[in-house]
């Protein structure tokens, strides 16, 4: 087994039919993240107030009992939270294989098989960009402009649903694509087989397996995935690990040693924009001028929770709702800020 061997897997929620995958640093992304701080915040509420379903601890035991409850409860706070943003500027991949719902591993937070569309791309065309070599954390440097090797896997439902004018796109863009039915996870796996190249593994999110669940090939991947690691000076690290070390002497260092404080930057923005804006609506507008410097101080957000509870869930959820409708109208109009131009504007008023 050799580098050709290898292959970079994400799913992703559209078509790139420019065959390029974007880093989330020049993308105006939304998205709802129950492990953001707010999140937290609304999670109590829901809890206080019972509107997670009750876990019946008498089927622990059942399995896929705890991960569907995981799931169930997730869903309910997607519901009541508002659009926040990331900032990376790099591109994550898994090799040979989808990564894993974080549900399976008793969270909820990043979920990829439900996502309509799988790329799978060899790694050797994109070696040289890589920061750290990882099963369910490659991380490449910047947009990763696919080759002409690169298979895309398109949920056939998802495809039918497009335009005609959409899928003239797609059958003039040049790419491989590939229809599916079913799983994702089974389409990946099962292209995988058969592409007579790569080994198709279950990934693991525990450290104690390598990132691979034990299989035939899962050692000889391993093997191969620490080889490339030192033949290219390539860190082995995963993303949260990478983004947030403070040791210089790593390799390509400079590539990612900001990559947290932006990350710091674009949550507060958005915070502090959702925060100011709640506070209109809970009829607390003097209060606004203070949220930059409070936003994450616990008794301004046991007041946030009390005033909230004053004015009634279901009148804050419709308030919410329409935030993120806002959000979503500049995100299609393109008035909303990409996650670099908030760190742009972020650092220029620190100058200031």
């Amino acid at each position: 087994m050799n580098i050709d061997n290898i292959a970079l897997v994400r799913a992703i929620s559209y078509i790139p039919i420019d065959g390029i995958i974007r880093s989330l640093e020049h993308v105006p992304y939304l998205t709802k993240k129950s492990g953001s701080n707010i999140s937290f915040l609304i999670s109590d509420l829901l809890k206080d107030l019972k509107l997670y379903p009750e876990r019946d601890f008498s089927r622990s035991a059942e399995e896929g009992y705890y991960n569907s409850w995981i799931v169930e409860c997730s869903k309910i706070l997607m519901e009541y939270l508002p659009f926040e943003s990331d900032y990376n500027s790099m591109v994550l991949f898994a090799l040979n294989g989808l990564c894993p719902d974080d549900s399976e591993n008793g969270f909820g937070n990043n979920t990829f098989s439900n996502r309509p569309v799988a790329v799978i791309e060899p790694l050797v065309h994109h070696i040289n960009e890589v920061i750290s070599l990882v099963p369910t954390d490659t991380a490449i440097k910047g947009d990763v402009v696919l080759s002409n090797e690169a298979v895309i896997l398109v949920e056939e439902s998802y495809y039918n649903h497009l335009s005609d004018a959409e899928k003239n796109l797609i059958l003039n863009c040049g790419l491989n694509i590939k229809l599916f039915t079913g799983s994702l996870k089974d389409a990946v796996k099962k292209e995988l087989q058969e592409s007579g190249r790569y080994t198709a593994e279950d990934l693991s999110l525990s450290s104690s397996t390598g990132g691979i669940k034990p299989s035939e090939t899962s050692e000889e991947l391993k093997n191969c995935i620490n080889d490339i690691a030192t033949r290219f000076n390539i860190l082995q690290m995963k993303f949260f690990n990478l983004i947030t070390t403070k040791d210089s002497e790593l390799p390509k260092y400079s590539e990612f040693c900001h990559e947290f404080k932006n990350i710091l930057k674009v949550n507060k923005y958005f915070a502090v924009r959702f925060f100011k804006e709640l506070l209109v609506f809970l009829g607390k507008p003097d209060l606004v001028e203070y949220v930059e410097e409070e936003f994450e101080y616990k008794p301004f957000l046991d007041d946030i929770i009390k005033w909230i509870k004053e004015v009634g869930i279901e009148n804050y959820k419709q308030f919410v709702d329409e935030y993120n409708y806002k959000l979503i109208m500049e995100q299609s109009n393109r008035t909303l800020p990409t996650p670099a131009q908030i760190v742009e504007n972020e650092s220029n008023k620190r100058k200031k």
